[in-house]
């Protein structure tokens, strides 16, 4: 056993199907705005939710919350067992229909039904020592797969904040929204997420983001030197990428006004407004699986946040170029 091994401890399960195990260590929180409940066998385990979404009890009474809003359940079951490979262990997500989410490693197995508003996976020791990847790919994706089902419509963007005003930086993957959210978070301004933010469509459009950590790729190191000794090493969609935590800040508090901007590459920075069609058309578009298992609300989402029109900001090669025009588009 490796020392990482040894600091996942649990409560055996004497049932060799894991039936009734002892989930005696627990917590609540308001995730994205909705009472989110883990339980599982493992200290260790509930420290790694905590250390995910933990962030979200500074929320407290300040915003609120949809009433009457059922809470969801997420259970970890940790056993003694391993992945049956050597290096870290491949973790797939599948969609076996318009609601559920299987999630599969050679060793570990979980299951969110949003219908019933909870998830459960049973994970082995071997697994949740890999403390980022366990995180990454087990826990945030089991949780997150419940709180889509709950009006919060999952965008494949970035988002970045400033007096309840947010800017939604929207593009394929490897088009700088991770790096500008790093940057907008260097730089003092609020980050929603690096990739990743959820809107709220009833009773008003508000947009939640999630502030956890910024996902990097190793050529960000270029541009910001201190990446390589703060980051920790994680897998997203098949990907390496360096974690950085992002601590928490006001953008827990939601954006109830937000403008897309749409992300491009060129010899020089710039910025030029856009018409509504564009955004939608944009938003409608070429969405990566995992953004796309809700098609018709999708639609909707993309109208509400066309709004009026938006922006197209073209990256040069150093992204502190363009921190002028983002704080201006947040009227910083």
């Amino acid at each position: 056993m490796t020392a990482d091994m040894a600091l996942v401890d649990f409560v055996p399960t004497a049932d060799p199907l894991l039936r009734a195990p002892s989930l005696a260590h627990t917590t609540m929180l308001p995730v994205l705005g909705i009472t989110t409940r883990f339980e599982t066998n493992s200290a260790y385990v509930l420290g790694v939710a905590t250390e995910a979404f933990g962030v979200w009890r500074a929320l407290g009474t300040s915003v609120d919350a949809p009433r009457g809003a059922p809470e969801v359940r997420v259970r970890v079951v940790v056993h003694e067992g391993t992945e049956h490979v050597a290096g870290r262990a491949p973790v797939r997500h599948v969609c076996p229909d318009g609601a559920r989410i299987l999630v599969q490693s050679p060793g570990s197995v979980a299951v969110a039904d949003p219908e019933r508003g909870e998830s459960v996976a049973y994970v082995t020791t071997t697994l949740a020592a890999d403390r980022p990847h366990f995180r990454a790919a087990m826990l945030e994706a089991i949780t997150l797969a419940l709180l889509a089902h709950r009006d919060r419509h999952p965008i494949h963007a970035a988002g970045v904040a400033r007096g309840g005003r947010a800017v939604l930086l929207a593009g394929p993957s490897g088009s700088g929204k991770s790096t500008l959210a790093y940057l907008a978070h260097a730089s003092g301004l609020d980050v929603l997420g690096d990739d990743r933010v959820w809107v709220q469509r009833e009773p008003a459009l508000r947009v939640w983001g999630w502030p956890g950590q910024a996902r990097l790729t190793a050529d960000t190191v270029r541009h910001f030197p201190e990446v390589a000794t703060v980051g920790t090493t994680s897998v997203v969609g098949g990907k390496e990428k360096l974690a950085v935590e992002l601590g928490v800040t006001r953008a827990l508090d939601a954006a109830r006004h937000a403008v897309v901007c749409l992300l491009a590459r060129g010899p020089r920075v710039a910025l030029e407004r856009l018409p509504r069609d564009a955004i939608v058309d944009a938003l409608r578009h070429g969405v990566d699986p995992g953004f796309d298992r809700f098609p018709a609300r999708h639609e909707a989402v993309a109208r509400d946040l066309a709004g009026d029109g938006g922006w197209r900001l073209t990256l040069s090669d150093d992204p502190h170029d363009a921190l002028p025009l983002l704080k201006a588009m947040l009227g910083a």
